[in-house]
């Protein structure tokens, strides 16, 4: 059972990322399928967000699936949803 008090607001990551970070997200997506089905594997895939110090260093974002991109610098914020 849940109590008024205990009832906690939603929040939603973004990560802002470039055409060509978007880009490369989905060729490596495409690529790790193709495999997988070749392989007659299921597979997925991690999204990592690497957070230095805030205003020190910028965060990062990295793919794994088949292969380990890393896809650069990136930014990005909790929004509270309402």
């Amino acid at each position: 059972m849940i109590f008024d008090h205990q009832i906690r607001k939603m929040r939603k990551l973004e990560i802002n990322l470039t055409d060509e970070q978007y880009q490369h997200i989905i060729e490596e997506r495409s690529y790790g399928n193709r495999t997988n089905l070749a392989e007659e594997t299921f597979g997925v895939y991690e999204i990592c967000l690497h957070v230095g110090s805030p205003d020190v260093f910028p965060a990062t974002l990295e793919m794994k699936m088949i292969n380990t991109i890393d896809l650069g610098e990136v930014e990005w914020e909790i929004i509270e949803l309402s």
